[in-house]
């Protein structure tokens, strides 16, 4: 039946469609599964192409394609489509490339909906696919041509309306051979100048008039005095000749006048706020304290994640104590931010005047200094700099023109504070740096117990599984307080030095940098309180001691852990108005922020020191450490570390 049907008559096969109707599919074929005709806006004069199915459309056999259109003016009225066209029959082979409707050159008439309907055979049944299309057409050459002038409320603004070259047509009887400007107000052209002027009045308000009454020939401009917001809009410049019409249009913005932005740091210029009565000093002791270890380990963490394998070595104290002399100059969120970082609570009072107590107390072990270098240029503000004398015994010293006169000053000032431990905190100071803020802890600590004198050397296991040989301290009866802590799952011991201070040493469970990791991860501010308190309890005994001799000196890069420690304001803009309350441009930011850090393990003791710069339940009858280990240097009057580090090569 199907062979013979493809063979009848157009006629003939409409008909036996009709029929079948029972066996007919409809499927329909919107956009992209849009349930809305896809609507295709091209301007006029352009060439319409419209694919009737997308490519993922089904084949059908013995297809025949039909193509309607509906106006745009018939679509409300239900009035039937226009077929465009016999249906014509598809090709096997040329399927998709025959059913495309084109119109080459499309004027309004042709806006409306296009349908194709294709109708065929698909797995033994008779469907039909639908596609339609809206089309709008739109004239591209209709455009309006406005002139731009722009003013402030108050200002004299010129409206301009250059009148062409070629010569004009005489003016209308009755017309004056110059132009009329009017303003478009509602859709209606009010005429503002010149105004027809009846017996006893004036030509308009006095605020409108030529630009160049010597030369109106050539130039119709005007100029509108003392604009208002109100004088916003589109103007026109109409010429009516006897055989020509011309015109030009501005269009005015008046902007309001602009006011004077306040002082930057209007509301922020005023001291830190005063510490509350001496009964709340000891609260506020233990607060700072608290704080200190928990800023402590959670540097300690940021720090280990950036190379794991390799020496490292800081001083939290003197990381935060030059944070927290910024902290007395900043305001607003960067003093929030400050405040976040270092785990203070906000707007701690108390805080300047608890470090101060505390730098007091550690003088006779351990020496806490800083001190302020400044550009010329850049004003401090008194109540920062009488601050800064009061609570971080610092009086700023001013930078000169050389950088390196600058250079030498402030490496010899650092070399003073840590017994030249440091030496060269900078190699050059930058012609750009306006401010810098300095920081330096030296602590020399003797054993209360002492080593054998003898030189030995015993074999280190490092991370790599390599044995090297290395100086190491010794003594096969040194008493000291050691065991296996649960807290952080370690083998520790104290090491007791004068200054109520001592070095703990935390062993991993091996040498590995797993076992490392794992026991860093461990570190934090209750793990750590509850290790020294276990320890602190824990009964000496006599051990077979060797410990590696160590000299380590590390430099470390802090900008990127500030930005880390959600300190990224620190480098954009900071609100520093308790420093210095000027309206700087460019302001004031971080450009650079170093630590270095120094440690030296001998016979005789510990000696550490560092600085830092803002610009801007198993005992063991003996302890070994040979193998990769963290070293805390804690110190009872802080309740917190001085130094934290890592050995992994001794």
């Amino acid at each position: 039946m199907r062979n013979t049907e493809a063979l009848l008559p157009f006629e003939m096969k409409y008909s036996v469609s009709v029929c079948a109707l029972s066996l007919l599919l409809f499927i329909e074929l919107p956009s992209h599964l849009a349930k809305t005709n896809p609507v295709l806006s091209l301007p006029s004069k352009s060439t319409l192409v419209l694919p009737c199915l997308p490519p993922t459309a089904p084949e059908l056999s013995e297809a025949s394609i039909t193509w309607t259109f509906t106006p745009e003016s018939q679509t409300q009225n239900g009035s039937s489509p226009i077929l465009l066209g016999p249906p014509s029959y598809l090709l096997p082979g040329i399927y998709q490339e025959s059913i495309r409707l084109s119109i080459p050159t499309v004027g309004m008439k042709d806006e409306g909906t296009y349908t194709c309907v294709i109708e065929g055979w698909k797995d033994e049944r008779s469907v039909k696919l639908r596609n339609s299309f809206s089309v709008h057409v739109y004239d591209f050459s209709a455009f309006e041509l406005l002139k731009v002038a722009e003013g402030e409320v108050g200002e004299d603004v010129q409206l301009s309306c250059t009148p062409p070259s070629a010569t004009l047509s005489p003016p209308l009887p009755g017309f004056s051979n110059l132009p009329v400007w009017s303003i478009k107000k509602q859709g209606r052209w009010e005429r503002i100048y010149p105004k027809v002027v009846e017996e006893g009045e004036t030509n308009g308000d006095g605020r409108v008039r030529w630009a160049s009454p010597s030369n109106l020939i050539d130039d119709w401009s005007v100029i509108m005095s003392g604009v208002t917001m109100e004088d916003s809009g589109v103007y026109r410049c109409k010429w009516a000749g006897e055989s020509q019409l011309w015109s030009e249009k501005v269009e005015l913005t008046v902007k309001p006048t602009p006011t004077e932005s306040p002082p930057r740091c209007l509301g922020y210029d005023i001291p830190w706020e005063r510490c509350g009565p001496e009964s709340s000093q000891t609260s506020g002791r233990a607060m700072l304290q608290e704080s200190l270890s928990e800023f402590s380990f959670k540097l300690y963490s940021h720090l280990s994640q950036s190379e794991r394998s390799k020496n490292m070595l800081f001083s939290p104290i003197s990381i935060s104590s030059v944070l927290m002399h910024l902290l007395l100059g900043a305001r607003g969120n960067t003093q929030v931010a400050l405040e976040s970082a270092l785990r203070l609570p906000h707007s701690f009072t108390c805080l300047h005047q608890e470090m101060k107590s505390l730098r007091e107390k550690l003088r006779d072990s351990v020496e806490v200094a800083s001190n302020i270098y400044h550009s010329p240029e850049l004003q401090l503000s008194q109540m920062f700099i009488n601050q800064s004398q009061l609570f971080y015994d610092a009086v700023p010293e001013k930078l000169t023109n050389d950088s390196d006169l600058n250079a030498r000053l402030i490496n010899e000032w650092v070399a003073g504070k840590t017994n030249n431990m440091i030496t060269d905190l900078v190699d050059s100071v930058s012609s750009n740096t306006v401010l810098m803020l300095l920081n330096t802890v030296y602590f020399n600590g003797k054993w209360k117990m002492m080593f054998d004198k003898k030189t030995m050397n015993a074999p280190f296991l490092t991370l790599t599984g390599d044995m090297i040989s290395v100086p190491v301290l010794y003594s096969s009866k040194y008493k000291l307080a050691h065991r296996y802590s649960s807290h952080v799952k370690a083998q520790v011991a104290a090491f007791p030095l004068s200054g109520r201070t001592t070095l703990y040493i935390l062993l991993p469970r091996s040498a590995s940098l797993k076992d490392l990791e794992e026991l860093e991860d461990r570190l934090d501010d209750q793990s750590v309180r509850a290790m020294v308190k276990e320890m602190e309890k824990t009964p000496t005994e006599t051990a077979e001691v060797t410990l590696p001799k160590i000299h380590l000196s590390i430099k470390t890069n802090l900008m990127e852990i500030l930005d880390t420690m959600g300190l990224s304001d620190l480098q954009f803009d900071p609100n520093l108005c308790g420093l210095s309350s000027e309206d700087r441009n460019p302001p004031l930011s971080l450009s650079d922020a170093q630590h270095r850090a120094f440690l030296s393990l001998t016979e005789k003791g510990v000696e550490a020191g560092a600085v830092s710069s803002l610009s801007f339940s198993r005992t063991f009858p003996s302890f070994a450490a040979l193998r990769p280990f963290v070293l805390l240097l804690w110190n009872e009057q802080v309740n917190g570390p001085l130094f934290l580090g890592r050995v992994t090569e001794p």
